[in-house]
């Protein structure tokens, strides 16, 4: 845990504007099951999990990256998209830190109209620096998933979405705490169907 807080210190120096709340957009109400989902970059008439991740640099946001690039390898008839609200030349630069996002589409969405369109709004600090994202942080430090350089900011909340062929949503997380990660294999499996 002690590297967490080094790489937050770390953080805290170069990037502190990623600890500064941003102005909240107008956002729009959680999307329903069933409901046609907002149009997005990437979305192509096939199925699709969408994920919309905290921020650029986050453990919570790599992990779920690396679980989508090891799905987007074994499942090549669905897109996987990975929504950052950073440019796309750091979103780039921090898969590449760790391994690349593989398959899994990278969507740049720097003003954040993208998230604000599907329903992602801002969290709070004890969503991202309560007890439950604290705890769920040691154990990535421990799969070696830690701090990288920050872009973005720390109150974007996430979630991820299953959309069926015709645009439809079909499944959701939204994430109880920051560490609350997606049961991707569960997302991929209402679209998509079993494996082959």
């Amino acid at each position: 845990m002690r590297w967490q807080i080094v790489y937050l210190l770390r953080d805290f120096v170069v990037a502190p504007h990623t600890f500064i709340r941003p102005r909240p957009r107008d956002t729009a109400s959680p999307l329903e099951l069933g409901a046609r989902v907002p149009a997005l970059p990437g979305l192509r008439g096939r199925p699709a999990v969408v994920a919309f991740l905290r921020h650029v640099g986050c453990p919570f946001a790599e992990a779920t990256v690396r679980q989508m690039a090891a799905l987007a390898a074994e499942r090549p008839g669905i897109d996987l998209l990975a929504v950052t609200h950073s440019d796309d030349a750091p979103s780039r630069r921090w898969c590449d830190a760790f391994g690349g996002a593989g398959g899994v589409q990278l969507v740049a969405d720097p003003d954040r109209a993208h998230y604000a369109a599907w329903g992602v709004g801002l969290s709070d600090r004890r969503h991202f620096a309560g007890p439950e994202s604290l705890g769920a942080l040691r154990r990535l430090l421990d799969e070696g998933i830690h701090n990288r350089w920050a872009s973005g900011n720390r109150w974007q909340a996430a979630a991820t979405f299953a959309v069926d062929p015709a645009g439809i949503l079909r499944w959701r997380h939204a994430p109880r705490h920051a560490g609350d990660l997606p049961p991707l294999a569960e997302a991929v499996a209402t679209v998509a169907g079993p494996p082959d």
